[in-house]
């Protein structure tokens, strides 16, 4: 087991990997655990990822959208898993309706997909691949580069359809991510430039782009597509806000988590006359292989003002909030204190949420069903418990067809 210190401070959260440390202000050595204290540091275990191993028939790893078959996007099936009592019920989405009600708060993640990756080469001549995302100011994004041979601070590129952007790496900020100047650096330029990132289960890019985005995606950004909430339609947010229910849009914008996409679109350019060294790009990427979970990277996230008023007055009143989806969920836990107040605002997040984790701004959570020893697997479990959410998976869903990831079927932890 890994340990990880949390540091919980300021109204928002954090996570280091241990050898990391999270300092008393002016002393560098890591808190107490005080009760109440709000920079209190916490230990806990990062999980065994064979403890959260299933057998997932490839066959219901969905690959289009109920859309793409003539039904809409809200056809899907429901779970809903009652926490109290263990009980699994099993439903349509659209009566997520029950399930809700007047004072309650539903909050998504506005974010929208856009295309990351961008095709070049460097001053050599030879193919790379390079993910952007996160932008930071001054012209430069952080972003994953493929081949591992080309990273080095101060190598150029020139990038993207018709290689109009040049790129320079900086330094690297993380293991394997960097910081890079681009030229032009605008976001609108480089999407339109760039090749969309889909998640490598998928065996072709879907038929229609809008089926990879949420109908209420609005602001650009997210390099993975927030897909819990792909299942309501704009007829069933209105129905639900005709029940006097409040919809809180946050944004968190997901970035890459691997390089398996660099790596494939490396791949595809030498496969079409690109020059490079995939066995030696192989060999690297042999030594990258990890048994860890997938954890997100640090991501950028927004609170607004009156999403967080909403959010506070509706629990104040009573009422539930109900969360859609891991990346509004990180987004919430980060900014919302032990009294249980939201407060806006937007920064960056590594927020790890395990079993042991102590929820301060989710009544009830609607998620995709997810692959096995994923991290989004073991997040519903620190609100399930991880032998309930395990057997609902082999013996209630599995079982029955269920369909998994982005385009497949929904659970609410109610």
């Amino acid at each position: 087991m890994r340990m990880l210190w949390v540091c919980d401070g300021c109204g928002w959260r954090t996570a280091f990997l241990s050898g990391a440390s999270c300092p008393v202000p002016g002393t560098g050595a890591p808190r107490a655990n005080v009760d109440g204290d709000r920079r209190a540091v916490v230990v806990a275990e990062v999980p065994d990822r064979e403890d959260y191993a299933f057998d997932l028939p490839v066959e219901l790893l969905a690959q289009e959208p109920q859309e793409a078959r003539g039904g809409k996007r809200s056809d899907a099936r429901l779970a809903v898993l009652h926490r109290s009592g263990g009980r699994v019920e099993h439903r349509v989405f659209t009566d997520i309706v029950e399930y809700v009600g007047a004072g309650d708060v539903l909050v998504v993640n506005n974010a929208r997909f856009v295309p990351s990756l961008l095709p070049g080469v460097d001053e050599e001549g030879r193919a790379v691949a390079v993910s952007i995302h996160s932008p930071q100011g001054e012209g430069t994004w952080h972003c994953l580069v493929a081949p591992q041979a080309a990273c080095r601070p101060g190598a150029r590129f020139v990038l993207g359809a018709g290689l109009q952007v040049t790129g320079q790496l900086l330094d690297e900020t993380a293991a394997g991510r960097w910081r890079i100047a681009l030229d032009p650096c605008d976001p609108a330029t480089l999407y339109a430039l760039a090749e969309p990132a889909y998640s490598p289960y998928l065996k072709q890019a879907p038929a229609d782009p809008e089926y990879y985005q949420n109908t209420y995606a609005s602001v650009p950004g997210a390099v993975g597509n927030p897909a819990a909430g792909r299942h309501f339609t704009p007829a069933l947010l209105d129905l639900l806000r005709e029940r006097a229910v409040s919809v809180a849009e946050v944004t968190h914008f997901l970035a890459a988590r691997t390089r398996r996409e660099v790596t494939r679109m490396l791949r595809n350019l030498i496969a079409q006359g690109g020059a490079g060294d995939l066995a030696a790009e192989d060999l690297v990427d042999g030594t990258r292989l990890s048994d860890e979970f997938d954890f997100p990277p640090a991501e950028r996230y927004r609170i607004s003002e009156h999403a967080a008023d909403l959010i506070n007055d509706r629990r104040a009143s009573g009422g539930r909030i109900l969360v859609v989806g891991t990346s509004a969920l990180r987004a919430l836990e980060t900014v919302t204190g032990p009294d249980g107040r939201t407060q806006p605002g937007s920064g960056s997040t590594s927020l790890r949420i395990m079993p042991g984790h102590r929820f301060r701004a989710c009544d009830a959570f609607l998620t995709n069903l997810h692959e096995p020893r994923s991290s989004e697997l073991i997040l519903v479990a620190a609100l399930t418990g991880r032998d309930f959410l395990l057997d609902t998976y082999r013996n209630e869903l599995i079982p029955r067809g269920y369909r998994f990831n982005y385009f497949g079927d929904s659970m609410l932890i109610a």
